[in-house]
């Protein structure tokens, strides 16, 4: 299977909006917190154009026969000016359509975005995955991610 991982654009957008409604109705089941609202589509189409346009972030799709069957979104963000290290890659977003999984479609993203962390001499990648998201944690621990903090939350 040959998949072409490139550089997003704005005429990837409406499928780049698919994938992520797919992942978000992935997590819902898992947690009804990832519940997307009626407008939401719209709201990450807006969030994800300013990333393609922006020189601090990039976004990647994998591409199969013309259709694109993942993507990946990441920013290059910054400490707060108390620590020594003031920039990091922050890994925002990482989508797979569901018959692409464990095809080698996510580690491909994965290693293109690394390369282009590490051509910006960013030398720290972060990122946030739902714990009850067992498919993703499973994912990011074999491409050699492991937690360092743990975010805690109480709903009132």
């Amino acid at each position: 299977m040959q998949v072409i991982i490139r550089n997003a654009g704005e005429q990837d957008l409406d499928m780049i909006i698919e994938l992520w409604k797919e992942l978000m109705d992935f997590h819902k089941i898992r947690d009804q917190y990832f519940s997307r609202s009626s407008d939401g589509h719209e709201k990450f189409m807006e969030f994800i154009s300013g990333h393609i346009a922006s020189e601090t972030s990039k976004v990647l799709v994998a591409e199969h026969d013309g259709n694109i069957v993942g993507h990946c979104l990441a920013s290059i963000s910054n400490y707060p000016p108390v620590f020594e290290n003031k920039e990091y890659g922050s890994i925002d977003d990482l989508a797979v359509t569901e018959s692409y999984r464990r095809t080698g479609v996510g580690e491909k993203l994965c290693q293109e975005i690394q390369k282009w962390f590490k051509e910006q001499k960013i030398q720290r990648i972060e990122l946030r995955v739902a714990v009850t998201n067992e498919v993703s944690t499973s994912f990011w621990r074999k491409m050699g991610y492991r937690p360092y903090i743990e975010i805690l939350y109480k709903e009132i």
